[in-house]
């Protein structure tokens, strides 16, 4: 080859040369500058979305309900009715109350029936002596039981001897400790005159009702306590 001709290949490939190095370096400088430019207006890294607050929900308040109060206690009213009587029981006593003009029929102390009645014409007050037509207080035991349907008795109103005086039965009280013997034949009985039940109108005795006697008599026998109040 010639000379002149090698010289101007020599001439083509440093002309090619610098043109790649112009485009290396041209190219180099873009890629520098966009990574500055990066680098200088970088965008600060968005924060982790945070985990989202669980609200416990507050319980409601809690409104205590007053137990309802306890429905108040009905007294049965007392009857006149009574339930069977259990032979050979001990449970049953009597009370008398001479102001209410009752008598109480007891089961284990408890009321479980009641009767109007007459009392002593002497009316409040302990009985002191015979024919003051007091009737006692006190406690006492039935000593005896009488059939005293076929009794008399004069009140001494002039109307004589007065049959069914006492009524169906006459259950007699053991009273020797308070009389001392000095009086005596206090008891519970019947009476030929219903209309007296509820007043002051024996000699000393308790009425009752003849078809209540025998409802109470029932529940009666030698032993049996019998309280006489004020």
């Amino acid at each position: 080859m010639g000379r002149a001709k090698k010289q101007k290949l020599s001439i083509v490939k440093c002309i090619i040369a610098i043109f790649i190095g112009i485009f290396i370096i041209y190219g180099g400088a873009r890629l520098f500058n966009c990574a500055w430019d990066a680098f200088v207006h970088k965008t600060p890294d968005a924060p982790l979305p945070s985990q989202p607050q669980v609200v416990e929900p507050k319980p409601a308040p809690r409104t205590e309900t007053p137990p309802a109060p306890p429905a108040a206690k009905v007294e049965k009213p007392l009857s006149d009715k009574v339930p069977p009587a259990v032979d050979g029981t001990n449970t049953y006593s009597v009370l008398i109350d001479k102001s209410e003009h009752k008598v109480y029929l007891l089961d284990n102390d408890k009321k479980v029936a009641v009767w109007g009645c007459a009392i002593g014409l002497g009316g409040a007050g302990q009985k002191q002596k015979e024919g003051d037509n007091m009737t006692p207080t006190g406690t006492f035991v039935v000593d005896e039981i009488d059939d005293a349907s076929a009794w008399t008795h004069d009140f001494g109103d002039g109307k004589g001897a007065i049959a069914g005086a006492y009524g169906p039965f006459f259950i007699s009280l053991d009273t020797e400790r308070l009389s001392k013997g000095q009086w005596d034949g206090i008891g519970i009985h019947g009476t030929h005159d219903p209309a007296s039940i509820g007043t002051n109108a024996s000699e000393g005795c308790v009425r009752l009702d003849n078809a209540n006697l025998r409802k109470l008599i029932k529940y009666v026998k030698v032993g049996t306590k019998v309280t006489i109040t004020e």
